[in-house]
């Protein structure tokens, strides 16, 4: 089952932002770190439930400007300070890109990202962007090793995580999008089914994250 692995906001200045959104909620951010081959840097907010809000931003516009990743694309082009994309987090991105190329469904990558973590290790993890001409989509997102803060004060309590993703479309026709290219179940009840929460596809554009008592 896929899960909603985190969500990325742009900003000009990501510590700044991260911690006046940990601050006013009484939770512990952290550092995230660099990405030179696209130009861009983070910080973050981890939850026990294995999901993390990340704050992005450019250190680099020339570089970030030339990335082929279709995130930072997007990042360029939308207003900052907003909520611009999630990503769904999978044990199995080459199940996926053998489904997509078997069922004709357009994607880009999957693309190879790093950083380099304060105590000096290698973070890496692959990025998987379906496509549909009538909507937006969320991304896929495979860890090589785990991403979570090996010091356990760092991650904030959090039981689980709602997500209503805005297409722009009715519903009905992008709910059916979505249990096809995501490969979700048939049933009926709302919402997407993830293991750490729910996924909601809504008409409105837009991407409203609802952690507990905390909206995003």
């Amino acid at each position: 089952m896929l899960a909603i692995d985190h969500i990325v906001v742009t900003t000009t200045e990501p510590e700044q932002d991260r911690f006046q959104f940990t601050s006013h909620y009484g939770l512990k951010g952290t550092a995230g770190g660099e990405h030179p081959e696209w130009g861009t840097h983070n910080e973050l907010c981890f939850f026990d439930n294995r999901f993390y809000i990340e704050w992005l931003g450019v250190t680099d516009a020339s570089k970030a400007e030339g990335s082929g990743n279709p995130l930072i694309r997007q990042m360029m082009q939308q207003q900052t300070g907003e909520t611009i994309q999630i990503a769904l987090r999978t044990g199995a991105m080459d199940d996926f890109i053998t489904y997509y190329e078997e069922s004709g469904i357009e994607y880009e990558g999957p693309f190879p990202g790093a950083r380099r973590r304060t105590d000096g290790s290698l973070l890496e993890w692959r990025m998987l962007f379906p496509r549909h001409e009538e909507v937006g989509l969320p991304f896929l997102i495979e860890w090589k090793g785990d991403n979570f803060p090996t010091d356990p004060v760092y991650i904030n309590p959090l039981s689980s995580t709602m997500v209503e993703y805005g297409t722009n479309k009715d519903r009905k026709d992008a709910s059916r999008i979505f249990r096809n290219i995501f490969r979700f179940s048939d049933e009926d009840s709302p919402g997407f089914p993830l293991s750490n929460g729910r996924l909601y596809v809504t008409e409105e554009k837009h991407i409203t994250t609802y952690l507990d008592h905390m909206t995003l």
